[in-house]
């Protein structure tokens, strides 16, 4: 039968199946009728047309069918075990290829390291620095090669190696993020890097003693970027090739799979920090002990993250073979704002409301932060940035030095309060009413940029006084000031009124509040800390910069306005998200202090009766 043929003569018991879906009224029995007819026609499906669009949208009716059918409430302790038993293994089955591009990315850049530094004898002083070269030249000469690793207390470099290689697996998933290229940039770094490292104790006559050491841990910790290289991919997959679905709800569905592969790695960087901080130091163990650990290493990475997932998948119901393909009840989402919210959803919410307008903000973003880039560069008079002219460290530190560049905190001053005043009222009107076009006279203009007029002058006063507790006191307070801006421009109040109603929205709320700021602030730091990492330092210093010109303040001055650019831009488009939040917490605390929508249902089911 044709694909046509079996699609019409079917089409209208599908219908009325999803409008049993939808309704959610159906009995028991119901559900479990359609179930058993929608199964029958899917296994037509998959046996006759199983590369087409029907298949998987009979799949997608079938999985929540079973879904509905199979409704357990489940404890905390089984979906931590689920995770580990379930959940990773099928995310790393479905990203199966981003992993294989991974490892043989990396694997062939530490190839590339070791033939560079075959060819260039002084290839790995280039890469690792003469720092480290010099320091190892001198431990060999002492007879301890592997001194490194003892130097320092055990707990203290489990601390500090943790932290570290932490933060290259978040850099090397988030960097996904710009298409892929960033995280392509780290493995390709860390490939060669690893590789120089490793050939050049080759050339000293230690490569068995430095295989033993290096790999006791090296195994577990190689491995982690590896896979965070395959979760980077694949959160970049869904920007790159979105398929049927948008390119947001594409992303939101690889960033979701990536995160789970990222936060399955972090045990592994803990155990491999452990190792090389308590066990790597000893270097007088037996060589086939060592070797044995190596293996059983290797052994745990290659069953669990390899062969486990293949076999829980093909374990796996028919059901869930195609769920990262389910392209059924795509449903467009609107803002509840009676629904009370968890820090998680809030956090969601923000995030899709911000992501949702980036091209509008953008539109503001990117012209401020070059102009303000373009000030920096080129600022002679040191109104912008005191620091040295062929320093090329622009830095945070420089851009909130308000005590030495009061023409930095008159400007930035009037950009903060142009940005949060039109991130609250366009924020807001998106919740409230998205379908119509944001028109400046409708907004409670006059209320908003009052409220701002008045708590950025405090932000940047208390930063301008110059000591690190009136700093620390002033990005304490900017939440809060932001938050009563929001209240200002809702509740059509002055910024005075809103401070009072501020205290009594957030009482019992203040652990959500700061839950939700420090998700913002972390998340903020991490895209930083990628952009900054792969953008600027690997590839518009070493290349771009390099490319245009060899003349030394020229360089300097283009490297200085980048490292402007993306600071402005970062912190911007964070007061941006923390508006675009608290428009969205604003309404959850409301709904909290009042429970008018509550009480308007109660009311009404009175009524009824």
């Amino acid at each position: 039968m044709k694909e046509s043929d079996f699609i019409e003569q079917n089409k209208e018991k599908w219908k009325n199946f999803e409008e049993n879906l939808i309704k959610k009224d159906a009995t028991p029995r119901e559900v479990s009728k359609l179930f058993v007819q929608i199964t029958d026609d899917l296994s037509y499906a998959r046996t006759f047309y199983n590369n087409r669009s029907v298949k998987l949208y009979l799949n997608g009716v079938a999985k929540l069918l079973f879904n509905d059918i199979n409704k357990t409430k489940k404890n905390k302790w089984s979906v931590f075990s689920s995770f580990w038993k379930k959940d990773l293994p099928l995310e790393m089955y479905s990203a199966r290829r981003p992993m294989l591009i991974s490892f043989i990315v990396f694997w062939s850049c530490f190839a590339l390291g070791v033939i560079t530094s075959i060819y260039e004898p002084d290839f790995a002083e280039t890469i690792l620095g003469s720092g480290y070269i010099d320091m190892t030249n001198e431990n060999i000469e002492q007879g301890d090669a592997m001194a490194v690793y003892k130097d320092e207390g055990a707990f203290g470099m489990f601390l500090r190696i943790f932290v570290n290689n932490a933060r290259v697996d978040f850099l090397t998933f988030l960097s996904g993020i710009f298409m892929s290229i960033g995280t392509f940039f780290i493995m390709i770094f860390n490939g060669v890097m690893i590789g120089a490292f490793q050939y050049f104790f080759v050339t000293k006559g230690l490569f068995w003693e430095s295989f033993l050491t290096i790999w006791t841990h090296g195994t577990l910790e190689i491995s982690t970027i590896v896979i965070s290289g395959g979760g980077g991919l694949t959160l970049g997959k869904g920007l790159l090739f979105p398929g049927t679905h948008s390119r947001f709800e594409a992303m939101k569905t690889s960033a979701r799979s990536g995160l789970k592969i990222i936060m399955g790695v972090i045990p592994i960087t803990f155990f491999a920090a452990f190792i090389e901080s308590y066990l790597t130091r000893y270097t007088e163990l037996p060589s086939f002990l060592r070797l044995a650990f190596i293996l059983l290493s290797l052994s745990f990475v290659i069953i669990y993250f390899v062969w486990y997932p293949r076999r829980v998948f093909k374990t796996t119901s028919l059901l869930e073979e195609d769920a990262k393909e389910d392209l059924v009840y795509v449903k467009k989402t609107i803002f509840n704002p009676n629904k009370i919210l968890s820090v998680a959803e809030l956090f969601s919410e923000s995030l899709r409301v911000f992501l949702k307008n980036i091209g509008r903000y953008a539109l503001f973003l990117v012209p401020c932060s070059f102009i303000f880039a373009v000030l920096v560069a080129t600022d002679d008079l040191g109104l912008f940035f005191t620091t040295d002219y062929y320093y090329l460290n622009y830095s945070f530190s420089d851009y909130f030095n308000y005590s030495e560049l009061p023409a930095s905190a008159i400007f930035l001053g009037v950009v903060f309060i142009f940005f949060l005043t039109f991130s609250t009222l366009y924020t807001q009107h998106k919740l409230i009413s998205p379908e119509k076009n944001f028109k400046l006279k409708n907004s409670p203009f006059s209320y908003s940029v009052t409220s701002y007029l008045l708590s950025v002058p405090i932000f940047v006063g208390l930063i301008a006084i110059g000591s690190g507790w009136f700093v620390f006191l002033a990005f304490l307070l900017l939440p809060v000031f932001i938050l009563m801006g929001v209240i200002s421009a809702n509740e059509n109040i002055s910024f005075f009124a809103a401070a009072g109603q501020t205290s009594g929205l957030l009482n019992k709320n203040w652990m959500k509040f700061i839950a939700l700021m420090l998700a913002v602030a972390f998340l903020f730091y991490l895209f930083f800390s990628s952009a900054n990492t792969i953008l600027n330092t690997f590839f518009v210093k070493s290349v771009i910069v390099g490319a245009l010109t060899s003349d030394e303040s020229v360089s300097s001055s283009i490297s200085t306005g980048i490292s402007a650019f993306l600071i402005c831009f970062t912190f911007l488009s964070c007061l941006m998200l923390i508006s675009a939040s608290c428009c969205v917490l604003y309404h959850t605390l409301k709904e909290s202090h009042t429970a008018k929508d509550l009480l308007f249902r109660i009311k009404n089911i009175s009524a009824k009766e």
